[in-house]
């Protein structure tokens, strides 16, 4: 089946990355309605960001674990806004730099910082962990967040006996405009949407927040428990659609956005047709 997306409306929560989700929706035939759930914002409290960057300066590092492009540039951005830019990189060059996957590769190598460790595809938090030492008593332990804090890194860094030195430089809120979010939930109210696909927890978490500010959170979950096929891209999103409640149908085996399209294809073309249609 050339399009087995024909006919379905595909709700798609994702924010950087939806121009290009939506046009992989539209080459398998469906309709994408997309309704981005997340904005980056700075951090509140810049001067507590500022803060922690000069202590870390002035103290040994260890370990340093980057996350994201996103989070690197920020992160560097910020140190520099401090006045400890050079102090950092002092500390980064003494230090083990991991990170994972390939933009903050890429924004690390253009910085002129060494990076030793890299994540293996498909650059899970689980390949993060793959790549710390087991044991890390004594070592102070540099973790650049990723717009939320990554609990599993958290565990297990501590776990493995390191003083943690956790930073955010950014965090995700509300899109400025929550009409499209809006409209999303009257589509699905009125039974219009066949697929959602997520490909973050906090996007999740976004989508309950307008609905509950609407007085739909109540029936958010049932809505799409009862008539739409819910597709995560990986573990982490899935297990924030559980915590609301909603069951998941479909979780491609490697967490990126075209196996997370190609196995809602595979999925809905086993179904057969779309739901007002059976």
């Amino acid at each position: 089946m050339s399009e087995p997306l024909a006919g379905r409306t595909v709700a798609l929560l994702e924010t950087r990355r939806r121009v290009e989700i939506a046009e992989l929706v539209r080459r398998r035939g469906g309709t994408p309605l997309l309704a981005p759930c997340l904005r980056e914002v700075p951090v509140d409290d810049r001067d507590i960001l500022h803060g922690a960057l000069r202590e870390i300066a002035a103290r040994r590092l260890d370990v340093a674990v980057f996350q994201t492009g996103v989070g690197a540039a920020a992160f560097l951005d910020a140190a520099g806004q401090a006045g400890c830019a050079d102090a950092i990189r002092e500390r980064l060059a003494a230090a083990v730099v991991v990170e994972r996957g390939p933009k903050p590769l890429a924004v690390l190598l253009q910085n002129g910082i060494r990076v030793d460790r890299r994540t293996r595809d498909p650059h899970t938090t689980d390949e993060v962990v793959e790549l710390l030492d087991s044991d890390l008593s004594g070592r102070i332990a540099l973790l650049v967040e990723y717009g939320a804090e990554n609990a599993v890194l958290h565990q297990e860094l501590r776990r493995r006996g390191a003083e943690l030195v956790a930073v955010s430089t950014y965090g995700w809120g509300l899109p400025a405009d929550v009409q499209p979010i809006l409209h999303l939930l009257a589509e699905l109210e009125a039974g219009r949407v066949d697929d959602l696909m997520v490909t973050s927890a906090s996007q999740v978490d976004n989508l309950f927040r307008v609905a509950e500010a609407e007085g739909a959170g109540d029936h958010l979950a049932r809505w799409l428990n009862e008539g739409v096929v819910v597709a995560a891209v990986g573990p982490v999103s899935a297990a924030a659609l559980h915590r609301h409640g909603v069951e998941v149908d479909v979780q491609p085996e490697r967490p990126k956005m075209v196996p997370l399209v190609d196995a809602l294809s595979e999925h809905t073309a086993g179904r057969g047709l779309p739901y007002d249609e059976r």
